[in-house]
């Protein structure tokens, strides 16, 4: 029978861009590895910021925020707004970051149910990320680190690790990538006997609904960074390409990376 897996409900919502939901992901032969340009002052939005410590006034850790340095609990920050995930809910709302203080508008959430911890670290992180955070960012463009310290004294380490925008020197494009359940044999200057993934680009109209296929199924010569393939599994992705400025030798000079999975077809994986 076959089994589609459907991860996106409405069609409409699949030509908004959303933060990326791909995490650090080990390298293959055709996933470029990246040195940061060097910046003149790190930058919130050029970042993700991981919680990597957080403890109270006295230095005695946190014990709700635990959960959230093991699951990655993630700080993104926009031009104007921010995103905080790796808990159970995904918390968002507006920031402004001036001579040192991060002042936050009251946070908005999604409203799923989830095991207790995950609940209880959705609070602690709701009671801290409020009100003016007093932050201090130290490192440089490579590993930079920042501190916030709270109201009440309390003190959140958090690392940070480049965006897509700031490792490749450009601004993502949306693409929407139909990928082939069994990948095929390529040539490649450095490896022998690789296998490719086959992709076909897939259009939408701005209601969402798909557009008459133009693409053909072709050969993609690099891997999609974020994405893990299983062989005989259909898969529709919603990425964003990067203009690669100043890519190594004998890299790419256009990066996919995984925006979200928006559909899965394994109704070949056991032929």
């Amino acid at each position: 029978m076959k089994q589609n897996i459907l991860l996106v409900a409405v069609c409409a919502a699949l030509i908004q861009g959303c933060a990326a939901t791909s995490d650090s992901h080990k390298e293959s032969p055709f996933m470029p590895t990246t040195t940061l340009a060097a910046l003149v002052q790190p930058a919130l939005p050029a970042y993700y910021w991981n919680m990597v410590s957080a403890t109270d006034a006295s230095g005695n850790p946190l014990a709700a925020l635990k959960k959230g340095i093991e699951r990655k609990l993630r700080v993104s920050f926009g031009d104007k707004n921010l995103n905080i995930s790796g808990g159970c809910n995904r918390q968002f709302g507006g920031y402004q970051f001036q001579d040192g203080i991060l002042k936050l508008q009251p946070l908005a959430s999604t409203l799923m149910a989830c095991d207790k911890s995950l609940m209880d670290l959705d609070a602690q992180v709701g009671r801290l990320f409020k009100g003016d955070l007093r932050a201090v960012i130290t490192g440089d463009s490579t590993e930079p680190t920042l501190q916030l310290t709270t109201a009440d004294g309390s003190v959140l380490k958090l690392q940070g690790e480049a965006t897509p925008e700031t490792r490749y020197g450009s601004k993502g494009e949306i693409k929407f990538l139909e990928v082939a359940p069994k990948t095929v044999k390529c040539s490649h200057p450095m490896i022998p006997n690789v296998q490719c993934l086959q992709v076909r680009e897939r259009r939408y109209d701005e209601a969402g609904l798909q557009l008459p296929m133009q693409d053909t199924w072709h050969p993609l010569y690099q891997s999609i960074e974020g994405f893990e393939h299983h062989d005989g599994v259909r898969t529709v992705l919603r990425v964003k390409e990067y203009e690669w400025k100043n890519p190594p030798a004998d890299s790419p000079s256009k990066v996919y990376v995984l925006d979200l999975v928006v559909e899965q077809d394994a109704s070949g994986a056991n032929k």
